[in-house]
């Protein structure tokens, strides 16, 4: 008997259901309707002889069965995603499309800066972002839902499996509204030296710097869990047995930012969020002898091919951010 042919879209689909749990959800994603997506779903099962789902849970989950075929169904989605990267690649990646996870606010920092200078190299490839929480940007890259993606951070938080390449280095600095940090929550006499402006109005070159354990009666506004910002914040809290008082929690660097500079409190963010603002009303603070910094690396599966173009994307923004490219913050 023959076997039926596997389509790649079947695989798509299947995949999306498992991941949503949800036949409903994964229709809405998938532009379809429910009962064409439940209707496939039956018919690859009967073609197959095996239940892929167990409907009797809810919500509903994979059969062993399903386990098996949405693993291999991935290899082989990124199998093809590979073929289709190097066949663009042996047409001098006149065309194409890449698909890249990056944070919310970090994309409307840093793709200003970057989009301009790759579409100069690369002027028909399409580039489709994710935008997202840490945590959900890297679920996407693992179920090779992105090329890659551009986090902060080192290689500790992220699984096993992975690539990382070098963009830039980030500071972070504590910043409060004016008046809030009284002379005796100073460091008598210290200031650091931090990073200097990159042309956009602010200067951080030298910095008073706070003794945080005299900040805990102020209020704290810090990001939400499932960003990597929140598990360094905590990191420094624990570093420095410090306990703040009262916590505002927000979704946003730059809304922390606006927050701390409207006088609601104080706020550790990455300079992205301070250098773009020419608001008198904030002060920024070390809060420390050393600023602490993170790598923004692009990452990458091991088994993944990177394209031309997916390549120059990551290497335009190398370049961008390492000040090769200084005309971009003319």
């Amino acid at each position: 008997m023959e076997e039926p042919p596997m389509d790649f879209r079947e695989l798509s689909y299947i995949i999306a259901v498992a991941d949503h749990h949800s036949v409903t959800e994964a229709a809405k994603k998938l532009y379809i309707s429910q009962p064409s997506l439940s209707y496939i779903i039956s018919k690859v099962e009967d073609d197959l002889g095996v239940k892929l789902f167990d409907r009797k849970t809810s919500p509903i989950t994979l059969t062993y069965a399903g386990e098996r075929y949405v693993k291999t169904a991935r290899e082989i989605l990124r199998l093809k995603d590979n073929l289709r990267r190097e066949l663009s690649d042996i047409g001098h990646g006149q065309k194409g499309r890449i698909n890249i996870g990056i944070p919310t606010e970090r994309a409307g920092y840093m793709l200003p800066k970057v989009i301009g200078p790759f579409r100069e190299r690369f002027p028909n490839i399409e580039i489709h972002l994710q935008e997202s929480k840490s945590e959900e940007i890297i679920t996407n890259l693992m179920n090779d839902k992105i090329a890659f993606c551009v986090l902060p951070g080192g290689t500790d938080h992220l699984p096993i499996g992975v690539k990382t390449e070098y963009i830039y280095t980030e500071r972070l600095y504590l910043v409060a509204g004016k008046g809030m940090i009284t002379d005796d929550m100073l460091v008598p006499g210290a200031t650091t030296a931090a990073s200097p402006t990159d042309g956009n109005g602010a200067d951080l070159t030298l910095l008073p710097e706070v003794n945080l354990l005299k900040l805990k009666e102020l209020p704290f506004i810090i990001m939400k869990r499932g960003q990597y910002i929140r598990r360094k914040v905590d990191d420094i809290f624990r570093r420095y047995d410090f306990l703040p008082k009262e916590i505002m929690e927000v979704s946003s660097c730059i809304s922390a930012t606006q927050l701390a500079a409207s006088g609601l409190g104080v706020t550790i963010v990455p300079e992205r969020a301070i250098l773009p603002f020419r608001d008198p009303n904030f002060c920024v603070y070390n809060y420390g002898p050393e600023p602490d910094a993170w790598e923004v690396n692009a990452v990458y599966k091991e088994n993944i091919y990177l394209g031309e173009a997916e390549r120059g994307l990551i290497e335009t923004m190398q370049k961008v951010f390492t000040g090769e490219m200084m005309n971009v913050h003319a």
